[in-house]
């Protein structure tokens, strides 16, 4: 792969971990509206987390995993 298709590749991971944290962040946020300190993770949240951290993955084998010194970043 050259570099231009290689990074329009990580671009397109990166993009799609963001909407997935984006998401899951949405749906967290819904969560704090709930009374009680008990929450039951539904089927629709398994599958959030599970989109995270499938992209996320996908994102560390094309790209490598984020280096020590990188800053994380949470969306």
């Amino acid at each position: 792969m050259t570099a231009g298709p290689a990074k329009a590749v990580v671009a397109r991971a990166q993009a799609s971990l963001d909407q997935a944290r984006n998401d899951l962040d949405a749906a967290i946020l819904s969560l704090a509206a709930i009374d009680g300190d008990t929450v039951m993770a539904n089927a629709e949240l398994v599958a959030l987390l599970l989109r995270v951290v499938t992209a996320r993955r996908h994102l560390e084998d094309i790209a490598g995993p984020p280096s020590a010194s990188s800053p994380v970043t949470h969306h």
